[in-house]
């Protein structure tokens, strides 16, 4: 890798994407960030506090909605011009709806499309020249409610699955080319955006219960996560789940649901059946 790699992480104005430019900033102090979400306010709030914190750190921040057709393409374009090339890749950016799928309007799940799956793939796809001169690294966040399909987060869990299936056929694709391609399952994990979805909702009213019904003990440190993820620069894995604690939960209802499925339709049900109400979106570091 370069001496001063270029990484690139979308979703970097809070959570995950964050803290794992924090963490990255921390271990590679002459690493060169190009951060991207939605709100340039947060960016170049995040990119002065790594400027003061590692002096040695380069940022740069470029406003991007990967939500629109054409932001992939703009953000790749900004990106090639201003580091001429990408080292590493992180596919943070994503867009929750946890609600059931016909609470939500239409546009709403598009977006989720958009941005959960549509946009990681273009990103990547011109972007991949670069990583392929580079010999450079792509890592995919994806979610272990892959595991187990609840009725309360439907489409998400879809636009998971298939960032999941590309990541492996990218990965054996670009083997030869000398690409790492990695996919990080997180589970539950302690960041802004239960409170984002608390935040659209009226008073009084809760989120779905299979929200609810998620234990303490079931949920990671955002810190711990991007540690995790931040290791994949120098030690690659097809597949990081994270951590044990959170995922094996879902396995287990997943693999339930697998060999007897109306007992596994039984308990998702139980979890996540309440009366329908109204459509309601939160998009984490976009």
């Amino acid at each position: 890798m370069a001496d001063r790699p270029v990484i690139l992480i979308t979703g970097a104005s809070s959570g995950i994407g964050e803290a794992l430019a924090s963490e990255l900033a921390r271990r590679r102090p002459t690493a060169r960030l190009v951060l991207t979400a939605r709100r340039l306010d947060r960016l170049d709030r995040l990119a002065d506090e790594l400027r003061r914190t590692f002096p040695g750190v380069e940022t740069q921040t470029i406003p991007a909605d990967l939500g629109e057709p054409e932001g992939p393409a703009r953000l790749a374009s900004a990106v090639l011009e201003r580091a001429g090339g990408v080292d590493i890749l992180v596919n943070n950016a994503g867009l929750g709806l946890p609600i059931q799928f016909v609470d939500a309007e239409p546009d709403q799940v598009a977006r989720q499309l958009a941005v959960n799956l549509t946009a990681p793939l273009m990103l990547t796809r011109y972007l991949v020249p670069s990583l392929i001169d580079r010999k450079g690294t792509i890592i995919n966040i994806g979610s272990a409610i892959t595991c187990v399909a609840t009725s309360a987060l439907g489409a998400y869990g879809a636009t998971k699955a298939g960032l999941a299936y590309w990541n492996d056929a990218l990965r054996r694709e670009l083997i030869p080319m000398g690409v790492r391609v990695c996919l990080v399952e997180p589970g539950p994990i302690k960041t802004g955006f239960m409170e984002a979805v608390e935040s659209r909702l009226p008073a009084g009213e809760s989120y779905d219960r299979v929200i609810d019904n998620v234990m303490p003990w079931m949920t990671a440190d955002v810190r711990d996560v991007a540690r995790k993820v931040a290791g994949l620069v120098d030690r690659p894995r097809r597949r990081l789940s994270m951590l044990k604690r959170v995922v094996w939960p879902f396995r287990v209802l997943g693999t339930l649901a697998t060999l007897c499925p109306p007992l596994g339709d039984l308990v998702v049900v139980r979890l996540t059946r309440r009366p329908l109400a109204p459509p309601r979106t939160a998009e984490k570091a976009l």
